[in-house]
């Protein structure tokens, strides 16, 4: 995306903030899994793969998938919001590393101070079949310099999309496929028994950030 229109979308999110109603946001299911595509500027892939989401629990477990996508380096992620730190995880070498998690902002769902835009369609209103209605919520965030939008589905306030920009002109693109209101493996929330002693590194992120130093 040029810088023109990073700045037209900035300034479309201001103006839209301005004018929209605030409303109560929905509230996703207590526990969701699928597939999730993270694309930063210029069609960079920061990462795709698997992801596990216990909203009750605010916890986030995202691990790359190799058929999906192709890198160096593969991500093993467990973010637990509640006690503010993220584990990267490898398995291959059974190390951990522990770090602080500034900040409790997830694309997962919506945040109580988001803006509801409106309801909208995504596709087709009139052809049955062809379009999906959904809500979009927008918010401005200045601990990250930037605006962040939702799109969630009208029924069941499954998580279809995110956005995230910021004034640096990064870009995030969330897209969450195949979603199932369900959790397969509950060790996904559970770090490996090898991070149990892992110290608490100084340097820390937030969930945006991470996946920015990915791409």
């Amino acid at each position: 995306m040029s810088k023109f229109g990073l700045l037209c979308l900035a300034a479309w999110c201001i103006i839209v903030v301005g004018f929209a109603e605030s409303k109560n946001p929905c509230q996703p299911p207590p526990l969701t899994s699928g597939i999730l595509f993270v694309t930063a500027a210029k069609g960079l892939q920061a990462g795709g793969g698997q992801f596990n989401y216990d909203s009750p629990g605010k916890r986030v477990r995202f691990t790359d998938s190799e058929k999906i996508v192709k890198k160096a380096k593969y991500l093993d992620v467990l973010f637990l919001f509640e006690e503010g730190i993220f584990y990267e995880i490898d398995n291959k070498t059974s190390t951990c590393k522990k770090r602080p998690l500034l900040s409790t902002l997830h694309p997962m769902e919506i945040q109580p101070n988001m803006t509801d835009l409106g309801d909208m369609y995504m596709g087709s209103r009139i052809d049955s079949g062809q379009g999906l209605s959904m809500k979009n919520w927008v918010e401005m965030v200045p601990q990250l310099n930037g605006a962040f939008s939702v799109a969630v589905s009208k029924v069941g306030c499954l998580t279809l999309s995110s956005v995230l920009f910021t004034q640096s002109k990064d870009l995030l693109i969330f897209s969450f496929l195949e979603v199932v209101k369900e959790v397969k493996d509950p060790q996904a929330f559970v770090p490996p028994t090898f991070c149990d002693d892992v110290p608490l590194e100084p340097k820390g992120n937030t969930f945006f950030g991470f996946f920015l130093n990915q791409a």
